[in-house]
């Protein structure tokens, strides 16, 4: 009886859901192609999914601009932008408890980049902001109308 109780709690702890899900976007060769100008959401967790990337393309040279928003601002993470080669540009740890974390770049040059989400401890959904350009063009780096 011991041993059925025993195998009984071993199934229930082990049959928890899991706190994230493998979504193909684990490696630079997966990532989701991302866009100037919209948000995207996804969500990385300590155990089960670790890591996302993202890539965007830069056509001209600029400033660069990218939020990230945190549904738990608890979870401790790494973002980093990487060029085409998957040296980092920028790196930044969000190990304090607030809901956003920004990355600006003064310049930066034209060709492909990946943005990397690492969870540390915890898990969150994010939601992620690229804004490529300046003041003179819109939040996704389009002229504005005038």
């Amino acid at each position: 009886m011991r041993a059925k109780c025993a195998f009984i709690l071993l199934v229930l702890f082990s049959c928890r859901p899991p706190e994230g899900e493998m979504t193909g976007d684990e490696g630079r060769s997966g990532a989701k192609q991302i866009f100037p100008g919209i948000t995207y959401d996804d969500k990385i967790a300590q155990k089960d999914d670790p890591v996302d990337y993202k890539k965007f393309d830069v056509e001209n040279p600029g400033p660069l601009t990218l939020n990230i928003y945190w549904d738990n601002p608890q979870i401790k993470a790494t973002v980093a932008i990487l060029d085409y080669f998957g040296g980092v540009v920028r790196r930044i740890t969000h190990d304090e408890p607030k809901q956003k974390d920004t990355i600006e770049l003064p310049v930066i040059k034209e060709g492909t980049y990946f943005v990397e989400i690492r969870a540390l401890k915890k898990s969150s959904v994010y939601t992620l902001e690229l804004i490529l350009g300046g003041e003179d063009t819109g939040a996704g780096g389009v002229p504005r109308p005038e």
